[in-house]
C-alpha cells in the first residue's frame, strides 16, 4: 500500500513514520505545511499526481485549543477548508483519505458520564463547547460531505513520542519543581499513538470507512494519569489534586470526554487498557 501522510511534524505523524518505516511491504511520502499545504488546492493536486497514493492520512491540523478562541480563522483554514480540499481532490481520484478528528467535538457535560457510561458513541449528539471543537466538527462534515467513503477517527488525550503532550510535560515538570497540581474533576481516556496507528490499519485492512472512535480502555481523570506518569517514571514527587476552576485558560474544556471503542471492537479489533500504553511509552522516553 501506498501512502501519503501530511502534518508530517506532528506527533501523528511521525508516529506514522515510525510505523511505516517498519512496514518493508508499504510506500510512503510524509510532508510538512512547507512542502504540502493542505489549504492549497493546486499544491494538494501536484503532490497527489506526482505520488499517486492509495491511502492519503491527514495529520495536519490546528491544535492550540486556547489561542483558537481568538485565531478562528487558522483555526477554520487547517480544521475545515484544508480537509474539505483535501477531501474533494482524494474523491476526484479514487483515493481513500484518513482523516482525524477529536473527543472535543461533544459537550462534555459531567452528567454525560452517567447517560454515556462507557463513554461517547459515534451517533451521540455533538455540541462542542469550544472554538476548537467547533472547527473540528466542522471538519468532519466537510470531509463527509466530499467525499463519504472516508474514515473519520476521533481521537482523545494524545500521547506519544514526538510532540508536546502530556506524558512528557509531566514528567518534565517533576523533576524540574519537585510538585504537582492536577485537575482530578475531568475525565476521559488517553490515547496512544502506537493504538491510534494500530487501529487505523486494522480499519483500512478491512476496507471499512465511515466514523470510528479509536483509543485506549478505561475512565480516569488527568489526576489519575499523571500519578501513573510518576509511578512509571519511578519519580518521588507529590501530585495534588485540584478543581479545574483552579486553573486559567482561554477555552472551556470537557468535563467528560471519554470516547466509546465499542464499534471499533465489533470490528474484530482488541483495544488496550490506557496503563499499558502508558507504561510502554513512559518506558520509551526514558529511553530516548
Amino acid at each position: 500500500m501506498k501512502f501519503l501522510i501530511t502534518g508530517a511534524d506532528g506527533q501523528l505523524g511521525r508516529g506514522w513514520q515510525r510505523s511505516l518505516e517498519s512496514q518493508p511491504t508499504d510506500e510512503f511520502i510524509a510532508l510538512n505545511r512547507q512542502k504540502l499545504d493542505i489549504c492549497n488546492p493546486e499544491c494538494i493536486r501536484k503532490v497527489l499526481t506526482e505520488y499517486k497514493p492509495d491511502v492519503c492520512i491527514n495529520t495536519a491540523a490546528y491544535t492550540y485549543v486556547d489561542n483558537a478562541e481568538k485565531e478562528h480563522d487558522l483555526a477554520y483554514r487547517a480544521n475545515v477548508l484544508g480537509p474539505k480540499l483535501l477531501a474533494e481532490i482524494c474523491a476526484q481520484r479514487g483515493i481513500q483519505l484518513v482523516h482525524y478528528s477529536t473527543d472535543y467535538v461533544f459537550s462534555g457535560k459531567l452528567s454525560d458520564r452517567e447517560i454515556y457510561k462507557d463513554g461517547y458513541p459515534e451517533e451521540a449528539p455533538t455540541d462542542p463547547i469550544n472554538q476548537y471543537g467547533a472547527s473540528k466538527l466542522e471538519g468532519e462534515k466537510a470531509v463527509v460531505s466530499a467525499l463519504p467513503s472516508a474514515l473519520i477517527a476521533r481521537v482523545s488525550w494524545l500521547c506519544g513520542l514526538d510532540g508536546d503532550n502530556f506524558v512528557k510535560s509531566i514528567i518534565h515538570r517533576a523533576k524540574s519543581s519537585g510538585q504537582l497540581q492536577v485537575v482530578n474533576d475531568q475525565f476521559g481516556i488517553p490515547c496512544f499513538v502506537p493504538y491510534i496507528i494500530e487501529q487505523t490499519r486494522f480499519l483500512l485492512h478491512s476496507r471499512t470507512s465511515g466514523l470510528y472512535h479509536l483509543g485506549s480502555k478505561g475512565c480516569i481523570t488527568w489526576y489519575d494519569f499523571a500519578n501513573k506518569i510518576i509511578e512509571d517514571a519511578q519519580l518521588n514527587v507529590n501530585v495534588e489534586a485540584v478543581d479545574c476552576s483552579a486553573l486559567s485558560t482561554q477555552a472551556q474544556r470537557p468535563y467528560f470526554s471519554k470516547l466509546s471503542t465499542s464499534k471499533l471492537e465489533a470490528t474484530g479489533m482488541s483495544v488496550p487498557s490506557w496503563e499499558i500504553g502508558c507504561k510502554t511509552l513512559v518506558s520509551d522516553l526514558i529511553k530516548v
